[in-house]
């Protein structure tokens, strides 16, 4: 038996087949459906695009932060914004997630010890400078009725990062701040 002789045997079995729908219906609905499932698929394929952007936008708060930009990262505890001229804003509202603050710091390339307990860690060591170094690396400001932190990092000497350690406190009148001698276990470099 050829090929041929096996579409004739195959197409002659199904002669007393019939069908109510004429091949044209059954055409047209086929592409109908396969043009749904399509827009289906990009609708599938966009909401898949927009759950991935909402994931990284999410993922650029305290626990997942890329180096931020004019703005920041607003959070309702603290905000940090790195600015166009290399300084760090440093807005504290609540006194939570020191880690997070801290990792967000760092993230922005400055060694920074953060806890809020008023108290430095053990595995970081004071670098004593005078008052006046002190007043080129930190300013500061209010904004809405919270201290705003400005940070100079290109003033830091060479081997020393900053402490935040402001003492647990509501509403937040002051916070404590000082250099330390940067270490991997101190202030992570």
């Amino acid at each position: 038996m050829t090929d041929n002789d096996l579409i004739i045997a195959v197409r002659e079995s199904f002669t007393s087949v019939h069908s109510a729908t004429d091949v044209g219906s059954i055409e047209s609905r086929g592409r109908a459906l396969r043009a749904r499932q399509k827009t289906a698929g990009l609708a599938g394929a966009l909401a898949v695009a927009a759950a991935a952007t909402v994931a990284a936008v999410t993922a650029l708060g305290p626990a997942g932060h890329q180096p931020s930009h004019p703005g920041g990262i607003r959070l309702a505890a603290w905000t940090v914004a790195k600015q166009a001229d290399g300084t760090i804003d440093v807005t504290l509202r609540q006194l939570r997630d020191p880690a997070g603050l801290q990792r967000t710091l760092r993230a922005d390339g400055l060694p920074a010890s953060v806890t809020f307990s008023g108290q430095l860690p053990n595995s970081c060591q004071r670098f004593v400078v005078g008052g006046d170094v002190i007043k080129q690396i930190f300013s500061g400001r209010q904004a809405g009725g919270y201290p705003v932190m400005v940070i100079h990092p290109a003033a830091l000497p060479a081997g020393a990062g900053v402490a935040i350690n402001p003492p647990d406190q509501s509403p937040i009148t002051n916070v404590a701040i000082g250099l330390v001698h940067t270490s991997p276990r101190c202030t992570g470099s």
